[in-house]
């Protein structure tokens, strides 16, 4: 979908908004924060490659005084992101970038640890079961599914931190956009253009 099109979605700030996309989310999450949505829901779909996404108004100060502006500056030049995107520099963080961050933390909050730790024991235990029972007929058989056991079990050992820094890598970006930002308008740049 192309930019104008999905904002053509948020026009008039409808309660919520369901998109469903084939190609890459970051720019469909980048407008959705602009203009004031946050996702509520998702679904992905593997084997055909569509997204469905779910987004609910945000009504905080804040996320209504960026929609006016993505609204201000949307109007006057296409350009959504100006609040966001000060301009050229080497630390600054794009609405994509952002986007990409949040949807990274939205999935981490839908999918609580707990929940990679059971599905990892669970693989690690059968593969250690089959490795034993394989032990008897297949050496080499046993060697793979026991390579495949310690590969979870390091995964169950490793993964919370990783996580974390993950999660704290998201957030630090998160801030830095937020903290980039910039309200101007035309009139105060002298005309604009």
């Amino acid at each position: 979908m192309k930019d104008h099109q999905i904002i053509a979605l948020f026009e008039g700030s409808p309660p919520e908004v369901e998109v469903v996309i084939r190609t890459r989310a970051t720019n469909l999450l980048a407008i959705a924060h602009e203009f004031g949505y946050v996702i509520s829901a998702h679904r992905i779909y593997p084997q055909t490659g569509i997204l469905r996404f779910v987004f609910a108004r945000d009504d905080s100060e804040m996320a209504r005084r960026r929609a006016a502006w993505a609204h201000y500056h949307y109007r006057i030049n296409g350009a959504w992101w100006a609040t966001s995107n000060p301009g050229p520099s080497l630390t600054a963080i794009s609405p994509m970038q952002a986007g990409e961050a949040r949807y990274g933390l939205y999935l981490q909050e839908q999918r609580p640890h707990s929940w990679y730790q059971w599905r990892a024991a669970g693989v690690a235990g059968a593969a250690a079961v089959l490795g034993i029972v394989q032990l008897f007929s297949s050496p080499l058989g046993a060697i793979i599914c026991l390579a495949i056991a310690l590969f979870f079990v390091s995964f169950m050992i490793w993964g919370p931190r990783w996580r974390a820094r993950k999660e704290a890598e998201y957030r630090r970006t998160l801030e830095d956009f937020e903290r980039q930002r910039v309200f101007w308008s035309y009139d105060q740049q002298g005309g604009g253009g």
